[in-house]
């Protein structure tokens, strides 16, 4: 089966919004990760908050983004083979969930592991707090550490009571809610599977709607990209009984509607496009700033005022407008089929999982060296550093490309030495079928 290139071109954005972020969070462009309106006004008011340019400091929206995005991906294919080989479709559809798990995990157990190792060898350059530490040091206790490691994966694999254990990679949180997520589309996709085409539509709109009324903003973004999966297989197909939907009737409509040269569809993609962009770049203040305080009238009682999720369902929503924008526009699309950006999407998921390693060993001392460079003393520290403006942009900045280099480097490794060559061999020892 044809991938379609451009989701992974918008993982491959996703990812590198968030390793960007993760660099110069904690103290560096603190303001560039709240809104225009925050206070006090003497640290804010800058053009660096508001879109477009606030999506590059979107790094909170990248992970529902990220998982509507797997919705649809995951889905794709098997809705294609739902209908032209039933026979097909469950033996795929058996495959997938099968390889999910090891899909996600291997390549999370693989970095836990070399994590553990470089900490226990004191080869990090970095301070973590308690909760990543459990009472584990260097050079000491080594049993420790080996059952740390199970502890870890044992809690990142609890899809049910989400275990609060960041480890040494605090941004492996987002597996569970990926796996669970997952298991979501397989069983709505078997459930539904023959259904009739109408009635399916609904349902799965039914179920993605029920997810946002209870704020399960995980669940609701992985269903909404089965939905958009769903449309696509619709609309591509040629069948009578699927051609007279309503999705085809108001499709229809909008595009043979034209008013003096005004396409609706057109215009109707732009909006959702351009509005998703807005909701995805949602600052994090612990409120919702001018602009976006009209979403109060749309938020679910069920929400109780939890800004997290508030916040985390506004940007799903978002990113479901987004990736709906782009799946209709060959416009948008095109610069994410373009080859850099491909690049990005083969290794979006080894940048995801390395990059905070790759901070912890040489972030700090690549900045102590540049910093001597310009000033010819060393790092105070960053409040101290802040105060002068130009040996303190130009250690960040050089030092964020420098940094960036080596991440895509090992990113690039990471992909052939242990995603790609883990996931083949484990085809080849369960005979599992392929559709990636």
């Amino acid at each position: 089966m044809d991938r379609t290139t451009w989701l992974d071109g918008l993982r491959g954005i996703a990812a590198a919004i968030v390793a960007t972020d993760h660099y110069f969070m904690g103290g560096v462009l603190d303001s560039a990760f709240q809104s225009f309106w925050a206070d006090p006004p003497e640290e804010n008011r800058r053009l660096i908050q508001l879109p477009p340019i606030r999506l590059l400091f979107a790094a909170h929206a990248m992970v529902p983004l990220f998982l509507v995005i797997s919705g649809y991906a995951i889905s794709i294919n098997l809705l294609r083979l739902r209908k032209s080989s039933p026979a097909d479709f469950v033996r795929r559809l058996s495959s997938a969930v099968t390889r999910r798990i090891f899909r996600i995990y291997l390549p999370v157990f693989v970095i836990t592991v070399i994590s553990q190792f470089l900490y226990f060898f004191n080869i990090y350059n970095w301070t973590f707090g308690d909760d990543a530490l459990w009472g584990r040091k260097p050079w000491t206790a080594p049993w420790l550490h080996i059952k740390f490691v199970f502890r870890y994966m044992i809690d990142n694999m609890n899809i049910i009571n989400f275990q609060a254990n960041p480890g040494l990679n605090g941004q492996l949180w987002t597996m569970p809610f990926e796996f669970r997520g997952s298991l979501v589309v397989y069983i709505t996709v078997l459930g539904l599977a023959f259904w009739r085409p109408q009635m399916r539509r609904i349902a799965i709109a039914a179920l993605t709607a029920y997810w946002f009324y209870f704020g399960q903003w995980d669940l609701f973004a992985f269903l909404a990209g089965l939905y958009l999966a769903e449309m696509r297989v619709l609309s591509s197909s040629s069948t009578e009984d699927e051609v007279s939907l309503p999705l085809y009737t108001e499709k229809l409509w909008a595009s043979t509607l034209n008013f003096k040269g005004i396409n609706l569809a057109m215009i109707q993609t732009f909006f959702c496009f351009t509005f998703g962009f807005w909701l995805v770049c949602l600052s994090d203040d612990g409120f919702l700033p001018p602009g976006y305080q009209f979403l109060n009238f749309f938020e679910s009682s069920r929400w109780e005022g939890d800004w997290a999720i508030v916040s985390k369902t506004w940007k799903t929503t978002g990113s479901l407008l987004l990736v709906y924008g782009i799946s209709r526009s060959p416009a948008l699309q095109r610069p994410l089929d373009s080859r850099p950006i491909q690049y990005l999407g083969k290794i979006s998921f080894s940048l995801y999982l390395v990059h905070q390693s790759v901070y912890h060993i040489v972030r700090d001392p690549i900045l102590g060296f540049l910093w001597y460079v310009a000033t010819r003393e060393s790092y105070p520290g960053l409040l101290e550093a802040s105060k002068y403006t130009a040996p303190f942009a130009f250690s960040w900045i050089v030092g964020f490309a420098i940094i960036s280099v080596i991440n895509l480097y090992v990113s690039m490794l990471f992909t052939k030495f242990v995603d790609e060559r883990k996931i083949r061999s484990l085809h080849n020892v369960l005979q599992l079928e392929r559709d990636e």
